[in-house]
């Protein structure tokens, strides 16, 4: 497991272990999350990288020193994103005064099938489109791959 998979287990064992109980094989479910948080991490890096600009009269060391701090934000965005997910006690949804019961029930549904997919428990094909649809909604494309509802997973399993 890197370093990745590991600081996501510390983080959930304290912040989400209700979300732990329910992942059939913790070991392997972080150390493929590490995985793909590193893999992530390394494309959208790569393709930052690649497209910064050079600055007129910025030397060596200051072009590696933005380079660098261009390299922590792109982590700490995927981290965020993937890993440092809030608290479970964080994320009730009835605490929002904007969001109507129609769209709590919406997302906690949401939240549970994503979950299920993540952690195995369930697979695309077992959606209708239509859930499928709601499935997407909103969501992050690298977490649409890593629950297999990315545009190119859904039409290798032929459901899209």
């Amino acid at each position: 497991m890197n370093q990745y998979g590991r600081l996501a287990q510390r983080h959930w064992q304290e912040y989400r272990p209700g979300r732990i109980a329910e992942i059939d094989d913790p070991g392997a479910f972080f150390a493929e999350l590490g995985v793909d948080v590193q893999d992530e991490v390394r494309v959208r890096w790569a393709a930052e990288r690649v497209s910064a600009p050079a600055v007129a009269g910025e030397s060596y060391l200051e072009r590696a020193g933005r380079l660098a701090q261009m390299r922590r934000e792109t982590e700490a965005e995927v981290l965020r994103e993937l890993v440092l997910l809030p608290a479970e006690a964080d994320v009730d949804l009835t605490d929002d005064p904007h969001l109507t019961e129609a769209e709590i029930a919406e997302e906690q549904w949401r939240e549970r099938h994503l979950h299920d997919l993540l952690a195995g428990r369930s697979r695309p094909g077992d959606f209708s489109a239509a859930e499928r649809v709601r499935l997407r909604a909103g969501a992050p494309a690298r977490l649409l791959e890593l629950t297999g509802l990315s545009d190119e997973a859904l039409g290798r399993q032929e459901l899209l």
